[in-house]
């Protein structure tokens, strides 16, 4: 299957030299995944360069040759550039053909590209952040194959076994062998749901994510992340050490499992597709015991509390015609019933050093970057847990700050989604690195993302993907 992204980065200056990108993703059943680029200076090299490859693929060349030859000489300051990823070499021939036969016309855009085609005529459009997702977007057997393919992996894995300490292990919740007499899709996703789970395991695979990412020289200029997610941002940002931000990760979800009477309501949280405003006047006018948690879109909020308050509220948005769902979350974050892990969480802060850190991470409370002081840092992230997450007002300052490419690294495209919402009408671009969410295979949404990147003019070093497991 072929997926089409078509990416036009338009009203910004050229750099001395302009030039075309473009990139080309092809699916496939296996997980051996090559990537192909191609460079040149003026149109005519450029085309003949992807019609000598398309010959070649078609006298019997194999892509995983023809992948090592052209990463290593492709150049990000040639004027044209063309990246492939696949599998196949009979489809990534005939695109290859049908890119040629566009680029013997005259005209600066293409009227038409094939499936999965890449294409941008500009510098990178601002800066590029790092966008972390939260409790939620985790689910079982998620990006499995990225930790079987890269070496990165292997001491994220470690690391995070090591600071969550139990039997069973982390990785046997992530990726269930056994569910034992249950044997049930529903089990295994209840299991890796629980909070002292969830949020480790969401750190593990943003975290080999990140370190994939550096491998092939990608790096973020701000960050961000939701709810459990900042945590991410801040060790992605510099602010906290690697032993550290897995101690926190393992401390923040099993502080929020343990919190208040185990007889007692853990709360829930619900979704609801309206403007905050409305959903504010809906629990004042019905008395409802709720919480604003999330402020997520212009379109979209999260409530917080009680589950029979939970309960009621969306019954009556049932009633009004308002489409809501309960999140997959095993408490009330962001509301009083998880006060009982805010202060035990600060108290661990407390042992935690905070550094200034490599670029901007911005926080949820206040939609501004963390302060640079390790005292306020530390404050502002004890506070965290019983605050609303305001992600709209965050984005948007982001995107003040120049931010315009927004990559969401971690489970899933839940974030995308929301950022796409936030900034509709402003310039930018977001995916996320887990766009598929297990349909299809990590290694390949690994390398949509890389090739998208590149599209837009940023630097990757194509050099390093590896094409097989063990490389």
């Amino acid at each position: 299957m072929l997926f089409l992204l078509f990416y036009n980065v338009s009203g910004q200056r050229l750099t001395e030299t302009p030039y075309l990108l473009l990139g080309v993703i092809v699916d496939t059943t296996d997980q051996q995944v090559e990537i192909l680029a191609f460079c040149a200076d003026n149109k005519s090299e450029f085309r003949q360069a992807i019609r000598s490859a398309a010959r070649s693929l078609s006298q019997g060349s194999t892509i995983a040759a023809m992948g090592e030859k052209t990463r290593g000489t492709f150049s990000e300051s040639a004027r044209f550039r063309l990246l492939l990823a696949c599998t196949d070499p009979e489809a990534a021939r005939g695109n290859l053909d049908s890119v040629a036969g566009w680029l013997q016309n005259e005209e600066e855009r293409p009227p038409s590209l094939p499936p999965g085609v890449f294409f941008g005529t500009q510098a990178p459009p601002g800066k590029l952040a790092f966008v972390f997702p939260g409790q939620g977007s985790q689910y079982p057997f998620m990006s499995r194959l990225l930790l079987e393919m890269f070496a990165e992996s292997k001491p994220v894995i470690d690391l995070a076994e090591q600071a969550f300490d139990r039997n069973p292990p982390l990785l046997s919740y992530i990726y269930p062998e056994d569910a034992g007499t249950q044997g049930t899709a529903a089990y295994n996703e209840a299991a890796l749901r629980n909070t002292d789970v969830a949020q480790p395991a969401i750190g593990v695979i943003s975290r080999v994510m990140v370190e994939i990412l550096r491998r092939h020289g990608v790096s973020a200029d701000a960050a961000c992340g939701h709810s459990y997610g900042e945590l991410t941002a801040l060790w992605a940002g510099g602010k906290i050490r690697n032993t550290d931000f897995m101690e926190l990760s393992v401390s923040r979800g099993s502080l929020m499992a343990s919190a208040g009477n185990a007889s007692e309501d853990r709360g829930a949280m619900l979704a609801v597709r309206a403007p905050s405003e409305k959903i504010e006047i809906l629990v004042r006018e019905h008395g409802a015991d709720l919480v604003l948690a999330n402020r997520n879109s212009p379109s979209q909020s999260v409530l917080s509390g009680p589950t029979i308050e939970i309960d009621r509220i969306q019954e009556i948005c049932r009633k009004n015609r308002i489409i809501s769902a309960k999140l997959p979350v095993s408490a009330a974050f962001h509301s009083r019933l998880v006060m009982d892990a805010a202060a035990p969480f600060q108290q661990h802060l407390e042992s935690v050093p905070f550094f200034p850190g490599d670029i901007p991470v911005y926080a949820n409370t206040t939609a501004a970057p963390y302060p640079a002081d390790e005292r306020g840092a530390r404050e502002l992230l004890g506070r965290h847990l019983l605050q609303p997450v305001n992600f709209i007002d965050e984005i948007r300052h982001m995107h003040e700050d120049g931010a315009r490419t927004f990559v969401e690294v971690g489970p899933r495209a839940v974030l995308t989604g929301l950022v796409k919402s936030i900034l509709s009408d402003r310039p930018h671009n977001a995916f996320s690195v887990d766009e598929s969410a297990g349909k299809k295979s990590a290694v390949l949404d690994m390398a949509f993302t890389l090739c998208r990147i590149a599209a837009l003019g940023y630097p990757v070093d194509l050099e390093k993907w590896p094409g097989r497991p063990g490389a």
